[in-house]
């Protein structure tokens, strides 16, 4: 029971119920408004074609009524028999307003939800092209940063060079400069 209950409930929680309760609702009122064109507006015109007060009156009598009047009363003895085709008509009147206004309805939402989603594709592949922009983009600028910093290691390691070559030369120099120091010193002695 309580894994019924639970499971009512979350049927109950999900959007479908809502969304089923305000389509009963705006069909019930729908219907109220295509009723009452059908009764203001269509019956009335076909009944001046069929010379009827309204379109649910329209009907074929099949057996009419026979009755007597018995010392002032009015008694029936076989009711009459009819067919009502204004009614069925009546109902196909409404059922044709109403399909046709879902059909208009169902197409717009339908194109509208193609144009939302040709929209949605749009936008996710130029987001996408954006996205692989800046990927290649962020890349180059790595590979520069990468380059730059390279050369800039590369000049360093050639300065660090240079500098040694020339500290190396300068004490060779030293060292001549000594010994030709030492050389005249021993001399004089």
């Amino acid at each position: 029971m309580k894994k019924m209950f639970a499971e009512f409930k979350k049927f109950i929680k999900r959007g479908n119920v809502v969304d089923m309760a305000i389509g009963v609702a705006v069909a019930s009122a729908f219907t109220a408004i295509v009723n009452a064109f059908t009764k203001g507006v269509v019956s009335p015109l076909i009944a001046l074609l069929t010379g009827e007060s309204t379109l649910a009156e329209l009907k074929w009598v099949l057996r009419p009524e026979v009755s007597q009047e018995v010392d002032g009363v009015v008694e029936i003895i076989k009711p009459e028999v009819a067919m009502f085709p204004g009614l069925v008509l009546q109902a196909a009147i409404d059922f044709l307003i109403v399909a046709a206004f879902l059909f208009i309805v169902m197409h717009v939402v339908h194109k509208l939800s193609e144009r939302a989603q040709k929209i949605a594709e749009e936008i996710r592949l130029k987001t996408d092209e954006e996205y692989q922009a800046k990927i290649e983009k962020e890349k180059e600028e790595a590979e520069k940063a990468a380059l730059a910093a390279k050369e800039a290691a590369d000049k360093a390691a050639a300065e660090a060079k240079a500098k040694e070559e020339e500290n190396e030369r300068l004490r060779h120099r030293e060292i001549e400069l000594l010994e030709t120091i030492c050389g005249l010193l021993s001399e004089k002695k």
